[in-house]
């Protein structure tokens, strides 16, 4: 009796352990990796963010990717310094604002640093659910709006690194400027020819309800049958 409860107590665990963990259709919702400009920006230490407009609902971000680039006019395959870059994700809810536009602000996703190992002509990062977000995908506050951010570090002699511009995106849409951060002086907007869209990719999914409360009652009807089930034995 005991056994055959125990069994089915581990079966509906499983079933609910699957179904949370089955992998979700995700969609495109920000993509600027097609209409490549031929430009090459420099931002030196600077960080540095693109403004972005996302598409559709889907906000949890499964996979977030963006090109870069890294040369050394002496050593062309290394580095002379520990170059290390760092990505952030803002909501433009900043304050004060910056000629009447709200500046990058709250903070929801802060890669911290991480190497950028040699030089490369044409490079991307990519970050992926379950490493180096949730499991689940990280979870995007309900807007459009947003600025993801990069710094690049630690350049040494004849070192110089930085990102790919592309533009207009295929999927979402993207500021033509971009946001630099002063310091202690804030968030400037920055403005050139030609449009300074950062290469990068977001994909993200939703929850689907009905699957998730299928498993749920699949997983409650097997517990209270296996509880009826050993009180009959």
């Amino acid at each position: 009796m005991k056994s055959a409860y125990r069994s089915l107590v581990c079966l509906t665990i499983s079933v609910l352990g699957f179904s949370l963990t089955m992998p979700l259709m995700a969609a495109t919702i920000f993509d600027n990796t097609s209409n490549d400009l031929l430009t090459r920006f420099n931002p030196g230490a600077l960080e540095v963010g693109d403004e972005i407009i996302l598409a559709g609902s889907d906000r949890n971000l499964t996979d977030f990717s963006f090109e870069y680039w890294g040369a050394n006019s002496i050593h062309p395959d290394s580095f002379t310094g520990t170059i290390e870059a760092r990505v952030q994700f803002y909501l433009n809810n900043g304050t004060p604002s910056f000629n009447g536009y709200a500046t990058p602000g709250t903070s929801f996703y802060d890669s911290g640093f991480f190497s950028v190992p040699t030089p490369t002509t044409r490079s991307t990062f990519d970050f992926t659910a379950g490493v180096d977000f949730p499991a689940w995908g990280l979870v995007m506050p309900a807007v459009s709006n947003m600025t993801w951010s990069v710094q690049f570090v630690g350049m040494g002699a004849g070192d110089s690194v930085g990102l790919d511009i592309y533009s207009p995106p295929t999927v979402g849409q993207d500021y033509p400027d971009y946001w630099q951060n002063n310091g202690g002086a804030g968030w400037a907007l920055m403005t050139n020819t030609p449009p300074m869209d950062f290469a990068a990719r977001m994909d993200a999914t939703v929850p689907e309800p009905s699957t998730l409360a299928l498993a749920v009652v699949g997983g409650l009807g097997l517990l209270v049958f296996a509880r009826r089930f050993g009180r009959k034995e």
